[in-house]
């Protein structure tokens, strides 16, 4: 692969990211019944403050995108990784329905985190 196929990549991973995280954050606040999130936190184990936790994961969700847009850094996209493993793990343990769901909107996880980690590794080698 060439240099600039390479570069290419990159950006396209990049608003990739971004993309998905700013779409999460206006969907899970403004389309998504907030009420349906809140129960799913609260079979989760989250029983106090899960409008205040709903709130805040829609916050780290939109800081996310904004930071994959302006402040692509090696630190962001691990932290990202780490983002998506939490909430993949949590999902898995407390609504398993989802891992056979036949979206896959927990097994497609996997490839974020790759694309998650080719970032963070692109970045380290620039810099």
């Amino acid at each position: 692969m060439t240099a600039a196929n390479l570069t290419r990549l990159y950006w396209a991973m990049r608003l990739g990211m971004a993309f998905i995280w700013l779409w999460t954050a206006y969907v899970s606040w403004y389309l998504y019944p907030q009420a349906e999130s809140i129960a799913w936190l609260q079979r989760s184990g989250i029983t106090s403050h899960t409008g205040q936790v709903f709130a805040a994961s829609c916050l780290a969700d939109l800081l996310m995108g904004i930071g994959s847009l302006v402040h692509a850094r090696p630190w962001l996209w691990w932290m990202q990784c780490a983002l998506v493993a939490g909430y993949s793990l949590v999902i898995a343990l407390f609504l398993p329905e989802f891992l056979i769901h036949p979206f896959g909107p927990l097994t497609k996880n996997i490839t974020l985190a790759i694309g998650l980690v080719f970032l963070a590794l692109y970045e380290k080698s620039r810099g």
